[in-house]
C-alpha cells in the first residue's frame, strides 16, 4: 500500500463490496470522497470505512470518490480541510480546534445526508474512520473484527464527535524472544496484527530486539559480529514424536517462517534485516512511527577479544558479554564499541523513528559506582546522587530488585547513565542518513533514581519505565510513579499485559492495568508500551488499554461488559465473562505471589517441579480459579450464537489445557514424593498420569492452534515437558 493509482484504489473498493455481497437490485449509494491529493493513509481509511459500510448496513453499495457525484445521495468526506477541499467546503467555519492526534466525526445537514470523518493529521483521520465504526457497533481484536450480528438501515445522521487522546503515546512492543512469542511471527503475521493495532489507535511500534538476533551486522576491531540466532539459539524439532504435529504440517523444526530453511550466520543476518525492514515498512504504512531498543552495553561473546576484561553476563544460555572492572564509564574502546553498535543499527533502518537504548536487566557493571557519581553530579540537584541513601532505598523497597540484588542494580544503572551521558556527547550519533534526528528513549533506570530522572538522562531524551515485572506488582508499588517528574521529561510506563516469569498459562492483569492507567492520567505521563508473549487471552485487556487511553474515567469492568456485550448480544453471558476473567487473573496473581518462574518457557520448565517437597495448598486455588475460568467461558460460549462464538471456544479449549498442565505438575510432585519414599511403583504411576496430562494439554492446545505463538507453545511443550518427562519415566520404568 505504498503507492497505488486511482484505477488501482476503486478496484479495490469495487472488490470489496463484491466480497462482502452488498451490492442489491434496491441498494442505496454511498460515496466515500477522499481528496485527489489526499495522502495514502487516507485513500487507505476510505477503503476501510467503504469495507465497513458493506458490511454494517443492508441494502447498500458503496463507492470511492475524489469530487462529490451531482446526484450522490449519501456523502462522506474523509480526511480535513487541509487534505480534502471537499471537507473544507462542507465543514467552513465548524471544523474543530483538534491537535494533530484529535479526531473529527460530524454529521452535517442540508441537500444530502453527508458525514465528515477526519483528524488533525493522515493518521488521526484513519483512526476516525475505526472510531465510527466502534461507534457503529465493530468491535476490533487482535485475530479480525466481530460485526454485529444483523446489518441495520444506512444512516449518517446524529454524530458530533471530537476526540483527543488521554495518553498521547501508545506504543506496541514486539519480536521480543521466546519461540511463544512474536519472535516466531512471519512478516504475514506481524502485518495483520499491525492492522489491528493501527485500528485500536495504537501509535507506536518498538521493535525488542537482542545481541544475538540476526537483524543487524557490524564489525569492530577486526571482530564481525557473527551470532545470529532465534530464540536464544534453542531448537524445536516437531517430528518423529511430537505431539500434536499435525499443526506444523510435515516440517521437522519449529521456525518463524522467514528464517525457514536458513543455516548460515550471513543468510540469517540478510533474511533478519528483510525481515525486519518489513515490519517497519508495515507499519510506517499505518501511520505508526517505529523504534528499535537495544541493549547497548551487552555484545555477542565474539567481541569479548576486543574488549579485554569483559565477562559473560547473566542471560539465558550466555549468549553475551558485559562490561566489567577494567572498563569504566569513560572507558574510549567501550565508547567507541557502543557507537559502531548504534551506527549499524541507524544505518541498517535508516528510516526508524526513534531508538530505545535499554539498561541491562542484570546490571553487573557495578564496580565504577564511585566514579560515575562525579559525572552525574553535575547535572542533578545537589545532593540528590548521596550513594548511600540511594543503595538503603533500592535494598529496602518491595521489588524483585530489592536487598543484594537492588544494590547491585542501583550501583550498575549509576554507572550506565554515567556512560550514556558520556557516549552522547558526540551528537552525530543518533543522526539518520538523511540527516534527521532520532529520538532517543531511556528504558529502564533503576525506580530509585525517578525523582532525579529528568537530570540523569540526555538532554531531550523520552524514559520508558520499568517497576516490576507483573501489572500487580506495579500496581502495589504504585507510589514510585509519582516520584518520575512527569512534567520535566517525557514518561511512558512499561505495562507487563503477560509475564513470561509467570509463563505460558493462560494470564489477565486487566485490574491492575487499570490501576495503572489512571494513575498515568491524573500524573500526566506520556503513555505506555506493552510488554507480553503469548497473546492469547489478552484481548480484553488489552481492549480496555485501547479505549481507556482515549476515556478518562473508563473502568476495566465497563470495558469487559461493554465488549462482551457488544459481540455477543447476550448482557448474562457478558456478566459470565466478567467473571471469567476475574477468575483467570485469580489464577495469575497466585502464581505472581508464590512462584514466579512457574511456567517460564525454558529448559526444566516441567521437570524443576519433580523434587520431593509438599505440595503448595495454593496450587490448588490456582486449580479452582482456572476451572471456574473454564466454566464460564462454556457457559457463555453456550448461550450465544455469532461472531464471539469461535473466540470463546478458543479460550475454552485453552483453559482446558492449563488445566492439564497444572494436573501434570501435580502428579509430577506425587512422583517425586513417592520416589523418595522408595516406593517406585507409585512413583511410575504418577509418571504415567502426568505423562497422560501432558499429552492431553498438547493435543487440546493443537485442535484449536491459530497462529505461530500457538504453534510455539506446542513445540516448547514437546522440548521441555512432554519428552523430559517420558526420558524420565523410561528411566524409571527401567528400574535406574
Amino acid at each position: 500500500m505504498r503507492t497505488g493509482s486511482s484505477v488501482l484504489l476503486q478496484a479495490a473498493i469495487a472488490l470489496s463490496v463484491i466480497v462482502w455481497g452488498t451490492v442489491t437490485g434496491a441498494a442505496e449509494h454511498v460515496t466515500v470522497v477522499v481528496g485527489p491529493q489526499a495522502p495514502r493513509i487516507e485513500q487507505y481509511a476510505a477503503e476501510e470505512l467503504a469495507g465497513q459500510f458493506g458490511r454494517l448496513f443492508r441494502d447498500v453499495d458503496v463507492s470511492v470518490a475524489s469530487t462529490i457525484p451531482a446526484d450522490a445521495q449519501y456523502v462522506v468526506l474523509i480526511g480535513s480541510p487541509k487534505t480534502n477541499p471537499a471537507v473544507r467546503d462542507a465543514a467552513r467555519s465548524s471544523w474543530p480546534e483538534v491537535s494533530d492526534q484529535g479526531l473529527v466525526i460530524q454529521s452535517l445537514s442540508g441537500d444530502r445526508d453527508t458525514l465528515i470523518v477526519g483528524g488533525g493529521s493522515p493518521v488521526a483521520t484513519l483512526w476516525a474512520a475505526y472510531e465510527l465504526g466502534h461507534r457503529l457497533g465493530v468491535r476490533y481484536l487482535f485475530r479480525g473484527d466481530i460485526y454485529p450480528g444483523e446489518q441495520r438501515d444506512l444512516n449518517l445522521t446524529g454524530h458530533v464527535v471530537v476526540m483527543e487522546p488521554e495518553l498521547r503515546v501508545r506504543t506496541w512492543r514486539t519480536v521480543n524472544d521466546f519461540a511463544v512469542g512474536p519472535e516466531s511471527w512471519g512478516l504475514t503475521d506481524h502485518r495483520a496484527f499491525l492492522r489491528q493495532l493501527a485500528k485500536m489507535k495504537f501509535n507506536r511500534v518498538m521493535l525488542s530486539v537482542y545481541p544475538w538476533h540476526p537483524f543487524v551486522t557490524y564489525e569492530f576491531g577486526g571482530v564481525r559480529k557473527e551470532t545470529s540466532l532465534l530464540w536464544f539459539g534453542e531448537q524445536y524439532p516437531v517430528d518423529g514424536d511430537t505431539v500434536g504435529k499435525k499443526v506444523f504440517r510435515g516440517a521437522r523444526l519449529f521456525e518463524n517462517p522467514d528464517f525457514a530453511g536458513i543455516e548460515t550466520p550471513q543468510e540469517m543476518t540478510t533474511a533478519g534485516i528483510k525481515h525486519l525492514q518489513g515490519l517497519i515498512d508495515a507499519a510506517h504504512q499505518l501511520g505508526m512511527s517505529v523504534g528499535i531498543s537495544i541493549s547497548p552495553l551487552e555484545f555477542p561473546r565474539e567481541f569479548q577479544s576486543v574488549l579485554p576484561g569483559s565477562r559473560v553476563g547473566n542471560s539465558l544460555n550466555q549468549l553475551t558479554i558485559v562490561p566489567a572492572a577494567e572498563q569504566g564509564p569513560t572507558d574510549e574502546t567501550l565508547i567507541e564499541l557502543v557507537k559502531s553498535k548504534i551506527s549499524a543499527y541507524v544505518n541498517t533502518y535508516p528510516e526508524i523513528d526513534r531508538l530505545y537504548l535499554t539498561l541491562p536487566e542484570f546490571p553487573e557493571w557495578d564496580q565504577h559506582a564511585d566514579e560515575a557519581i562525579e559525572i552525574l553530579k553535575p547535572h542533578a540537584a545537589p545532593g540528590s546522587l548521596d550513594l548511600e541513601n540511594l543503595i538503603t532505598r533500592a535494598a529496602e523497597r518491595k521489588l524483585i530488585a530489592s536487598g543484594s540484588r537492588g544494590k547491585q542494580a542501583i550501583r550498575g544503572n549509576l554507572v550506565g547513565l554515567a556512560f550514556l551521558r558520556t557516549l552522547f556527547s558526540d551528537e552525530t550519533l543518533l543522526k539518520r542518513p538523511d540527516g534527521k534526528t532520532l529520538g532517543l528513549v531511556i528504558t529502564s533506570v533503576d525506580p530509585a533514581l525517578f525523582p532525579v530522572l529528568d537530570r540523569l538522562v540526555p538532554q531531550q531524551a523520552e524514559t520508558l519505565n520499568f517497576v516490576d515485572y507483573t501489572a500487580r506488582r506495579v500496581a502495589e508499588n504504585r507510589e514510585l510513579l509519582k516520584d518520575v517528574p512527569a512534567e520535566n521529561v517525557g514518561s511512558q510506563l512499561i505495562i507487563t499485559l503477560a509475564d513470561d516469569n509467570v509463563g505460558i498459562l493462560p494470564q489477565a492483569a486487566t485490574q491492575s492495568i487499570g490501576t495503572l492507567m489512571s494513575d498515568l492520567k491524573q500524573l500526566g505521563w506520556q503513555g505506555f508500551s506493552t510488554r507480553y508473549w503469548v497473546p492469547a487471552e489478552l484481548d480484553p485487556s488489552v481492549y480496555f488499554l485501547a479505549r481507556s487511553a482515549w476515556e478518562h474515567d473508563l473502568t476495566p469492568r465497563d470495558a469487559q461488559t461493554e465488549l462482551w456485550t457488544t459481540t455477543t448480544g447476550n448482557a448474562a453471558a457478558a456478566e459470565r465473562l466478567f467473571i471469567a476473567w476475574e477468575q483467570l487473573e485469580k489464577a495469575t496473581e497466585l502464581i505472581d505471589r508464590h512462584d514466579l518462574g512457574f511456567a517460564f518457557p525454558v529448559r526444566g520448565m516441567l521437570m524443576k517441579h519433580y523434587v520431593p517437597e509438599p505440595i503448595p495448598d495454593w496450587w490448588q486455588e490456582v486449580t479452582d480459579a482456572q476451572t471456574q475460568y473454564m466454566i464460564e467461558l462454556y457457559r457463555a460460549h453456550g448461550a450465544i450464537n455469532g461472531g464471539a462464538n469461535p473466540l470463546l471456544f478458543y479460550y475454552a479449549k485453552r483453559s482446558e489445557y492449563a488445566l492439564e498442565y497444572l494436573g501434570a505438575v501435580k502428579a509430577i510432585r506425587e512422583a517425586a514424593l513417592a520416589k523418595d519414599q522408595g516406593d517406585p511403583e507409585s512413583a511410575i504411576a504418577h509418571l504415567e498420569q502426568a505423562l497422560e496430562l501432558t499429552y492431553n494439554c498438547i493435543n487440546t492446545l493443537s485442535d484449536v492452534a491459530q497462529d505461530q505463538s500457538d504453534r510455539g507453545l506446542i513445540a516448547v511443550l514437546n522440548e521441555y515437558a512432554y519428552r523430559p518427562l517420558l526420558a524420565e519415566y523410561e528411566k524409571l520404568i527401567d528400574g535406574d
